[in-house]
């Protein structure tokens, strides 16, 4: 039989990463749409509420295919995770556990210590066994479905949580990527070689 007619048996290849461009944040949309409006009835307005905006995106891929995302909001003392989504055919490959310990280790990189999302009802097993916690017995509803609010602990690393005095250029590079040099430490070997060319000063007294 020809090798070329041979089905192989191989794993899919999972990607995660920071939603950084337009299409790849269209993608994440696409992704909720499909997931909570399309399966779930939610309104448009209810799931498209105003904070996409200002807060940060996370995809996953399968194949190259999205798959999944995720959004996150940044709070004083905690992260949150909101709007984790996966697409129906893809709900079968355990997909869901990865995702969101890729996004608790993306939270503790940024020096959060603690992660927090509202579950449905139905997921509560799944995210106790993750390790989650209830933050008290309070159950709400949004969207007509039922929740309740879990949180998880995150141990910091001192040397790894950014600050004011980590070198400058890696808090210029990519969220996801501040362990990878990034194009503006390239800059640097230029040194400073054009400082206010063609800047004037405009003076009011």
């Amino acid at each position: 039989m020809s090798l070329l007619n041979t089905p192989i048996d191989r794993q899919p290849v999972v990607t995660i990463k920071l939603a950084s461009t337009s299409d790849e944040l269209m993608q994440c949309f696409a992704l909720r749409s499909a997931v909570y409006i399309g399966e779930q009835q939610c309104p448009y307005w209810e799931e498209f509420d105003g904070n996409d905006f200002t807060a940060t995106h996370l995809i996953l891929y399968v194949d190259g295919e999205p798959a999944s995302s995720m959004r996150l909001r940044w709070f004083g003392t905690f992260a949150k995770f909101e709007r984790a989504v996966i697409l129906k055919r893809y709900r079968s490959m355990g997909l869901f556990i990865p995702f969101t310990q890729w996004a608790m280790e993306f939270a503790r990189k940024k020096g959060y210590s603690r992660v927090y999302l509202h579950s449905q009802h139905r997921l509560w097993p799944i995210m106790e066994r993750q390790g989650f916690k209830k933050v008290d017995d309070k159950i709400f509803h949004f969207s007509d479905h039922e929740y309740g609010a879990y949180y998880h602990d995150l141990e910091l690393d001192a040397k790894d949580a950014p600050t004011m005095f980590t070198d400058p250029l890696v808090l210029n590079r990519p969220e996801d990527q501040l362990d990878t040099p990034g194009i503006l430490e390239e800059s640097a070997t230029r040194g400073a070689t054009n400082p206010g060319a063609g800047w004037s000063e405009r003076r009011t007294n």
